[in-house]
């Protein structure tokens, strides 16, 4: 059997829904879309977490928000007072439920759940031919929202590795007004490890163990820190566990966002979705998804993700190479670079809505030493 769309998604994450979802609001403007899914059903398996810019989409349905964050090294603690541009975290089931009530609505949209592609994506006769593990698809356009396979490419520079777990404390006493954005733990082998916590209420937080390192880290591997975040973060307390997440996300991979000929664009993490040097994708596949539906809409080839600026990526390059080269200076970096007296700069510079001087800012704010000796061993 031989379906005929004017767009094909393949996958249903975040990126495809997330088109999708402005594609169902168009209504009978809406070219016809069919979305590829080997998910059958969706759960709560993630959460997204940026600044509340004068850009940022979708903060309706944010399950919490806060007005400052802290990063903790060394015995030393640097709040965030950052009420001007809260701290915001999306639950994925939340954001599917969103995005699966519009497309459901609207008929241009069918969506193939629990069907795998099966076979690179050609071009038959002026369109592309999709073959998955049920029938045919043929479309003008494909997003493909897949990681690449492991042996293409070069290794990214780093991994984000993470894992998380909901936890319940009947007693409370979380301190439900700041997140702890990065508390430090010393000494860590292999890569650089901290603490992260959101706490939704006095009696709930998600707690996490994420590690920048050269090799992705596995849940298992982070078990041992994140049990002791844990332990740490209830302080003795009985708890109950709620819901457990895990993901990893590549830091300066060598994958460019790119167009293939004829309207085939490749779109994640892999390709563009997050800040080589932060792991921010949420507000950036929302961006992304606007101008994409806007084109789709029109009958234009699809967009991929933009490329951020030359000072972005250079600025990023340059941190990535200090902490590949001094893990052990990543906990000064990032309080100083957390330390100034007006945040705005630094948020906006990691929301990718900075502004001319917010640059130099943001380099004013780090130590000098260690860029300058990577900025002259590459010859910059």
């Amino acid at each position: 059997m031989q379906t005929e769309a004017d767009l094909i998604v393949i996958g249903g994450g975040c990126a495809g829904l997330s088109l999708a979802m402005r594609l169902a609001a168009r209504g009978t403007d809406c070219p016809r879309v069919a979305i590829v899914e080997p998910r059958e059903v969706y759960i709560h398996d993630r959460s997204w977490s940026y600044w509340r810019t004068p850009g940022a989409r979708l903060t309706h349905l944010a399950r919490r928000e806060w007005p400052a964050v802290h990063v903790s090294a060394g015995g030393r603690t640097i709040s965030v007072d950052c009420c001007g541009m809260p701290y915001q975290t999306i639950d994925s089931g939340d954001f599917y439920a969103a995005a699966w009530g519009l497309i459901r609505r609207n008929t241009r949209i069918t969506s193939f759940l629990g069907e795998s592609v099966i076979a690179p994506p050609v071009r038959v006769a002026g369109l592309w031919r999709v073959q998955t593990s049920r029938r045919a698809l043929q479309s003008a356009a494909v997003i493909d929202t897949r990681p690449p396979l492991e042996s293409s490419g070069s290794p990214p520079r780093l991994w984000q590795s993470f894992s998380g777990v909901e936890i319940e404390c009947p007693e409370g006493n979380f301190a439900s007004d700041q997140v702890t954005l990065m508390d430090f733990e010393p000494d860590v082998r292999g890569g650089i490890c901290f603490r992260y916590v959101l706490p939704f209420s006095a009696t709930r937080a998600l707690v996490e163990a994420t590690v920048f390192s050269p090799e992705r880290q596995t849940a298992t591997e982070l078990a041992p820190a994140l049990a002791r975040f844990v332990a740490r973060t209830a302080a003795g307390r009985a708890i109950r566990r709620i819901r457990q997440e895990y993901h990893a996300i590549p830091m300066g991979t060598s994958e460019p966002p790119t167009v293939r000929s004829q309207g085939y664009v490749r779109v994640g993490l892999h390709h563009g979705a997050a800040r080589a040097a932060t792991g921010y994708a949420f507000q950036r596949i929302q961006r992304w998804a606007d101008v994409t539906a806007e084109r789709a809409a029109h009958g234009k080839t699809p967009a991929p993700l933009r490329a951020d600026p030359w000072v972005t990526r250079r600025l990023d390059s340059l941190f990535l190479d200090v902490l590949c080269r001094q893990p052990e200076s990543a906990p000064g970096l990032f309080l100083s670079l957390f330390a100034r007296p007006d945040p705005g700069p630094v948020l906006r510079f990691l929301s990718d809505e900075a502004r001319p001087l917010d640059f130099l800012q943001v380099m004013r704010s780090l130590p000098s030493t260690p860029f300058l000796c990577e900025a002259l061993r590459k010859g910059l």
